[in-house]
């Protein structure tokens, strides 16, 4: 038993076991706790939402409570594998940090998944364990600025003097903004849901293109049927009543004989020239009188 638990406690250390119960919500409390005296900021964006195109969110973004050097450091939380294989947009945030670390459940991403300079923090039920240090690279200054500045004019509270001193009121500008990054959010949304919407109704719209000459040539073979006294409702869709056609088409065919249609044939034509002699006679019979 004692080396059964050595070779699981190596298979954690080396290769990682998945601990699927630890979710995001856990994972954004163990690095809440990590940099408890550092300064933290959750969904932290690049920059202002006054109509940016390049806007960009990260799970988490800290600024170490050191001068030497300065230090910011990235985060992306990742709960499911699926979810780390499609997202494209982590690549935009290395510029605006010195450090970029992963954080998922023991296991779900490993070294090889990603290039050097990323780290990997593997989370268990408690703790956060550093699976690969990020390398230290410098950011873009213009791209962080941005940063610094969404984050003191978003997220900052301005704290009063004294117990005694009112804070002070926000003025119209402030709420302005406000109100309008709440409103960008919005819209971001709604982007999102009606894109989604539309690309179902195109679907839709192209399934029902295909369908509609298919429609209507089981209705124009459901007449044809009809012609030959074979009753069929092409909108029931009950395989009995399949069988049944195909019989009724089988003894029709069965009952005629390629020799009893030429005969018919034949026949057919012989009716036409009798007829058209008789049109002929009557013709000349009623002709002195249209005279007279």
């Amino acid at each position: 038993m004692t080396d059964l638990i050595r070779i699981q406690k190596a298979l954690i250390t080396e290769k990682g076991l998945l601990h699927l119960n630890v979710d995001a919500g856990k994972i954004m409390a163990l690095l809440n706790a990590k940099h408890s005296k550092d300064v933290i900021v959750p969904e932290c964006k690049n920059g202002e939402t006054w109509g940016a195109r390049d806007l960009l969110k990260m799970d988490a973004w800290v600024l170490k409570r050191s001068y030497s050097p300065i230090t910011t450091i990235g985060y992306e939380i990742k709960c499911s594998r699926q979810d780390f294989e499609q997202d494209q947009k982590w690549t935009n945030y290395l510029d605006l940090c010195h450090e970029f670390y992963f954080v998922c459940p023991a296991g779900l991403i490993r070294t090889t998944d990603l290039p050097q300079r990323v780290g990997i923090i593997w989370a268990s039920k408690d703790k956060l364990h550093t699976k690969k240090k990020a390398d230290r690279v410098e950011p873009d200054k213009l791209k962080l600025s941005r940063l610094l500045i969404y984050v003191l004019m978003s997220r900052s509270k301005i704290v009063a003097a004294s117990m005694n001193e009112e804070p002070e009121p926000k003025g119209q500008l402030q709420l302005l903004r406000e109100a309008t990054e709440k409103a960008n959010e919005r819209k971001e949304l709604a982007y999102f849901v009606k894109g989604h919407v539309r690309q179902i109704y195109e679907q839709t719209k192209d399934k029902d293109l295909d369908l509609r000459p298919r429609e209507d040539n089981v209705k124009r073979f459901e007449k044809q049927l009809a012609e030959l006294g074979i009753v069929w409702d092409s909108e029931a869709n009950h395989w009995q009543d399949n069988m049944r056609v195909e019989n009724e088409i089988r003894l029709l065919k069965n009952q005629i004989s390629f020799r009893t249609l030429q005969v018919m044939k034949r026949l057919a034509s012989t009716l036409t020239e009798v007829a058209e002699d008789i049109e002929k006679y009557r013709n000349i019979e009623t002709e002195p009188n249209d005279k007279g």
